[in-house]
């Protein structure tokens, strides 16, 4: 026969018997948040679990209760001290009771709780995920981004509503400098339980046109540390770690950095902040380029003064070498035609004396003849001088077209009829063998100059 069974009931009497025999003093329990909910009526009610260390496989769970007249004490006196809300995923530290009832079962009922501890976890928790994120490489990551030169285009996560982002815009939109920015808004839930996730989705919004941008700026207007919490999540952090661009942070707390803010490229106290950072970045920029600028055009106008010098005196030794030159043609054309001149009259001479030599040796030579034909010898002198004249003329000619010639190649007429002469250092340019990109180089034309920077050549 088998024994005579309890009662559910018996049995669960026998267990709060059994409870309330040994427990019943108070206990001091650590464990982790893992539900709440607060009833209408003012109570709380609390799941509590333990987590392996290894894996975060949970060993131990048990219901808690905070009734209502202890939750109005122990809330307001938690939050003033940690700057935190009681939220899912919180470890905490409460004193209790252990009860045990025969229709709801084993229950804990919290009657205090140590604050302390809540802000060491919190700390830890923060602590090892930069750690973490230390040990992956990754936490330098994002500031080893270099801002933009000029830094206009700029991607922005914040709330529309937020009074953060409205003094960020019109700061930005209405700087003293009148500098242009370009901003598109990507809004996210800034606090909550569901802000991670959404700011992560909005980073994920921007990635898709980072091309577009120049930065990326995550801005709200503040808060207690319990609506900042989202910004100590090891996913955010990773994924602003991750971006491809530099991303600011203007979150609005004046005490502790947040673990984004300790990833982030740049981090402000308050959205304005950074609205007065990309002001005074754009303004140290411009002021750089108006410097740069000057010097330009200083080295410019010292080199363009030097240049004109430097052609000048080339000009005027080109001038002097031209004129030498002409003079000296001249001086070989007079020449030419005194040669040319004498040469024609000894020729003549040699002529006459050969064409009188002949006569005589005809008229000695032949007794048939007595005298020389005239008409035959006025022939051949006739013929003879209009070779001899076409001969002069021809040479004059050449001289004429070789004095032209000289004329012609006057380096200033070459350049009057559009031609032009290019140097470099001083030297005038025959091939494009000796210059390079990059090279200076200084073209000389009929009325002024103009320098150059050579891009690209071909042979």
């Amino acid at each position: 026969m088998p024994p005579t069974p309890l009662s559910l009931l018996e049995l669960n009497n026998t267990i709060k018997e059994v409870v309330d025999n040994n427990f019943a003093g108070s206990y001091w329990v650590t464990g982790e948040i893992s539900e709440l909910k607060i009833n209408p009526t003012g109570h709380c009610y609390i799941e509590l679990i333990q987590k392996a260390e290894m894996n975060d496989r949970i060993v131990a769970r048990s219901r808690a209760t905070i009734w209502v007249n202890t939750f109005r004490m122990i809330k307001p006196y938690f939050e003033t001290t940690t700057n935190q809300s009681l939220s899912i995923g919180m470890g905490i530290m409460v004193k209790v009771s252990v009860e045990f009832h025969e229709v709801y079962g084993l229950s804990l009922n919290i009657t205090d709780i140590e604050p302390a501890y809540t802000v060491g976890e919190l700390a830890l928790r923060k602590q090892k995920i930069v750690q973490q994120l230390d040990e992956e490489g990754v936490l330098h990551m994002n500031k080893e981004l270099e801002l933009p030169f000029l830094c206009q285009k700029i991607a922005v996560i914040s709330s529309l509503t937020a009074a953060g982002y409205e003094d960020f815009h019109d700061q930005l939109v209405n700087n003293p400098f009148h500098f242009k920015f370009y901003l598109k808004l990507f809004p996210a839930i800034m606090q909550g339980e569901d802000a991670e996730k959404s700011i992560i989705e909005a980073l994920e919004k921007v990635y898709h046109y980072e091309s577009l941008f120049d930065a990326v700026v995550i801005i709200r207007g503040g808060g207690s540390k319990a609506d900042l919490s989202c910004f100590d999540s090891y996913w955010l952090a990773y994924h602003i770690t991750q971006f491809t661009l530099p991303v600011l942070t203007g979150i609005g707390h004046e005490q502790d950095d947040s673990v984004a803010d300790l990833v982030a490229h740049s981090r402000f106290k308050t959205p304005t902040a950074v609205a007065a950072f990309l002001v005074d970045l754009f303004a140290g920029r411009y002021s750089e380029l108006n410097r740069l600028q000057e010097e330009i055009t200083s080295k410019s106008k010292e080199l363009m003064s030097d240049s004109k010098d430097v052609i000048e005196t080339k000009i005027s030794i080109f001038t002097s070498k031209i004129k030498e030159l002409v003079q000296k043609r001249k001086s070989n054309l007079q020449n030419f035609n005194y040669l040319l001149v004498s040469s024609v009259r000894k020729l003549v001479h040699r002529k006459e004396m050969l064409l009188n030599k002949k006569e005589i040796n005809l008229r000695l030579s032949s007794g048939k003849f007595k005298e020389y034909p005239q008409n035959m010898l006025e022939n051949y002198t006739g013929n003879f001088i209009k070779q001899l004249n076409f001969t002069f003329a021809n040479n004059l000619n050449k001289l004429d077209r070789m004095h032209d010639k000289i004329i012609y190649l006057n380096p200033e007429k070459i350049l009057k009829r559009g031609y032009s002469i290019t140097m470099k250092n001083g030297t005038v340019l025959k091939s494009t063998k000796t210059i390079e990109e990059g090279d200076q180089l200084v073209t000389i034309l009929y009325k002024g100059k103009l320098i150059s920077v050579l891009k690209k050549k071909s042979l």
